[in-house]
């Protein structure tokens, strides 16, 4: 601390001055720039050896003893900033005039005399303890542990029933449960009092003024947000507490104006919102020098709301940090009679209005049994009953008639009894449990039918060579739209990673065909597959979540592909029990190829898809190679799994083989063929598609087909008669269904 005796002009430069300071064992020369430097000052003097940071900039710089224009200067008269407070309201380059906050004489050390001798804990304090964000909240939980009393002063309440011309209106009570506030008139808005600007450094708050410093402060003290509103400039003196209207646009603190949407909270008066309700207030209703007159908010907001809030408009503060943890409905008086106290301590004014209170419904206390043996149970030691009460009625909680009774301000955090068990033994002390194994019954253990079916086709097309694929659940509005998916049946996502990732996706193909566009240039073949959910949007429901799967086989050459990716499906259904399927016409022919595509269907149900995406679809992904794909709705086929095995008896006669060739029109579909044909013949075992032929000497618009059959009876060997009957038969079918020309 040094004391300013006298202030003489530089004589070589006009903006500086040379002041002699009393700094306690002797008086000094200091060269000085600082226009706010005046004679009786009590100013921080950095002496020579000293470490400054220079007008608040830059890294720290050693004072010397050295010549300013050609005066000495011994040391320098610091700025907050210089010091370590560049929190302080006082200008970066002014001098910082410490005459009002201390009675220190000179020499005196700046952090004895301003009382800077103290500890600051920085305590890491976990999401589900708001109660815990507050000094108030660590004092508690610290006299619990030290066995320690613990007291809290509480500020009085003097009822008023005059409502001072002001209204509160509450129309959203599931969005904020309640909301108090009050009317003070007569204040005087300056700066706080040294204490409460040093406790608000100290704990990294920047001191604004007496009203905001305070508010601040309580949040600290108590760990519940205030703010506060210049009553006088609230059109139609009323506070609505209601949802945005769409577009309506809002100018906070920050000076920035944001635009809302109707899912977001507001405080508002009679024409437009004064506050983002829990987030931030608005820059026209906020105190300043001018302000008289003041109504303190103390609210409690839906937690998810807040967030969500934050989150749309990339708006952070400390009360809305403090907000969407939850914090208890009953923590608004005790916090909004403590700043009742203090603005008529620090900033004058008397309250005029009673304490508006409005709320959805009363509170209604936790209450849970409490069972001494069950907490030693789940514990795994033998604690006394009274040990075990004494502990939760040093938390707080109130253990009557083997009932305990949770406090108010731990209301978002114990939800079980499980819960203040796990208080106990907190408390008590881990490090006192002994060290042993656990024991006990294992549990009977639950087959999850559809986990055992998804790990075991996974496995099952691994092994078969195909490559798992991994893609995100968000999809762009671009491949919905490629795909031919109207966006508007998609779940929107209203805070997306980014432009691509804006949708849920309703199908697996789209990300699959990106997957291969993406690959096709250094990978030109492969067979890969996704087993994944898909999001189907509900109304007034969160999205129903589908198991899908789909398997793309790409090549550049498109001979074989669609019979390749047919096998795949074949061993699907072989390895998993399913013994009824077909495929039958009727694919969407904007997605699938008209002739190289089929709906699957096992039993009566359509189950998916199968061929080969059409040249559009191509196209619009930018897939070169050609691409077939399998399409299951995985979920329906659960019921069509099964592990059991048929056995079937080694034939005790032999077979009759033929083979047939015959002409068909080129839509004929081979499945409507085979089922044709196995309802015809009783003694057909096999009948088996073995080549497929256009081209020279076949009409156009027709195909040749050869097939082998087999014949068998379980009960004789068959005479060549019968064969030759059977086929027959066959031959008729073909002709009257099929309209087929057998071949020679």
């Amino acid at each position: 601390v040094g004391v300013v005796l006298e202030v003489k002009a530089h004589p070589n430069a006009d903006k500086l001055r040379v002041a002699v300071v009393d700094i306690g064992t002797k008086h000094v020369e200091i060269v000085c720039g600082g226009e706010n430097l005046s004679e009786g000052q009590k100013v921080v003097v950095a002496l020579p050896g000293a470490r400054v940071r220079w007008h608040g900039e830059g890294d720290l710089i050693e004072l010397q003893e050295t010549k300013i224009r050609g005066v000495e200067s011994y040391g320098m008269i610091c700025a907050a900033s210089e010091v370590g407070f560049d929190k302080l309201p006082a200008g970066e380059k002014d001098i910082w005039d410490i005459s009002l906050i201390t009675n220190a004489q000179p020499g005196i050390p700046i952090a004895q005399a301003l009382d800077l001798d103290d500890v600051i804990f920085d305590i890491e304090v976990t999401s589900n303890r708001p109660d815990c964000k507050s000094v108030i909240g660590q004092a508690r939980e610290g006299a619990a542990v030290t066995q320690d009393p613990f007291t809290w002063k509480t500020s009085k309440r003097k009822d008023i029933s005059d409502d001072a011309g002001f209204s509160v209106e509450l129309q959203e009570p599931h969005l904020c449960p309640r909301y108090t506030a009050v009317v003070i008139e007569g204040v005087i808005v300056g700066p706080s009092p040294w204490w409460l600007q040093k406790r608000l450094l100290l704990a990294g708050h920047k001191p604004i003024n007496n009203l905001v410093d305070i508010t601040n402060y309580i949040l600290h003290e108590y760990g519940q947000p205030l703010h506060t509103f210049d009553a006088d400039m609230l059109e139609g003196q009323k506070i609505v507490i209601r949802r945005a209207h769409k577009g309506e646009t809002f100018v906070a603190l920050d000076k920035k104006t944001y635009e809302l949407s109707s899912d977001m909270l507001v405080i508002a008066d009679a024409k437009k919102p004064v506050a983002i309700a829990g987030v931030m207030g608005g820059l026209d209703t906020g105190t300043t020098q001018a302000t008289t007159r003041v109504i303190i908010e103390c609210a409690a907001f839906d937690p998810v709301s807040i967030r969500r809030t934050a989150r749309a408009l990339n708006l952070y503060s400390d009360s809305q940090l403090l907000f969407e943890k939850g914090l208890s409905t009953q923590a608004l008086e005790p916090a909004l009679l403590r700043a009742i106290e203090l603005i008529k301590e620090v900033a004058g004014g008397e309250v005029v209005s009673k304490i508006f209170d409005e709320s959805a419904q009363s509170y209604q206390p936790i209450v849970f049994p409490f069972d001494e043996k069950a907490a030693n149970r789940l514990m795994g030691i033998e604690l006394p009953k009274k040990d075990q009460i004494a502990i939760l009625k040093r938390l707080g909680f109130t253990v009557q008639k083997n009932q305990v009774t949770v406090p108010y301000w731990r209301d978002h955090d114990i939800e079980a009894s499980v819960d203040f068990v796990e208080e106990i033994a907190r408390v008590y002390g881990y490090d006192q449990f002994p060290s042993q194994l656990p024991s006990g019954e294992l549990p009977q253990a639950f087959s999850n039918q559809g986990l055992m079916w998804e790990r075991r086709v996974k496995h099952l097309l691994a092994g078969a060579g195909l490559s798992e694929s991994y893609s995100y659940s968000f999809v762009s509005q671009s491949q919905l739209e490629k795909y031919g998916i109207d966006v508007h049946t998609a779940v929107k996502l209203r805070n997306p990673l980014n432009s691509e990732q804006e949708y849920m996706r309703t199908s697996l193909v789209p990300s699959l065909l990106t997957s291969i566009e993406a690959n096709q240039a250094r990978i030109p073949q492969a067979d890969v597959f996704e087993l994944a959910p898909i999001y189907l949007a509900q109304i007034g429901a969160i999205p129903k979540q589908s198991l899908r799967l789909v398997i793309g086989s790409y090549s550049k050459e498109e001979e074989g592909l669609f019979v390749h990716a047919k096998g795949i499906l074949e061993r699907i259904f072989g390895q998993t029990g399913i013994r009824q399927w077909s495929l039958v016409s009727g694919t969407d022919q904007t997605r699938w190829h008209a002739g190289r595509s089929a709906v699957i269907v096992v039993g009566d149900k359509h189950v998916g898809t199968i061929g080969q995406v059409s040249r559009a679809v191509e196209q619009a992904f930018g897939i070169d190679v050609v691409a077939v794909l399998i399409d299951l709705d995985f979920e329906a086929l659960l019921s069509s799994f099964t592990l059991a095995k048929t056995y079937k008896s080694i034939p005790s006669f032999p077979s009759v083989k033929r083979d047939l060739a015959f002409l068909v029109q080129e839509r004929t579909q081979w499945e409507s063929i085979s089922q044709a044909v196995h309802q015809t013949s009783q003694l057909l075992e096999v009948f088996e598609l073995f080549d497929v032929y256009r081209g020279k000497e076949i009409e156009e618009g027709k195909k040749s087909l050869a097939v082998h059959l087999s014949f068998r009876s379980s009960e004789r060997t068959l005479e060549a008669a019968e064969v030759d009957e059977e086929i027959e038969k066959i031959r008729q079918v073909l002709e009257n269904m099929f309209g087929a020309i057998m071949r020679s």
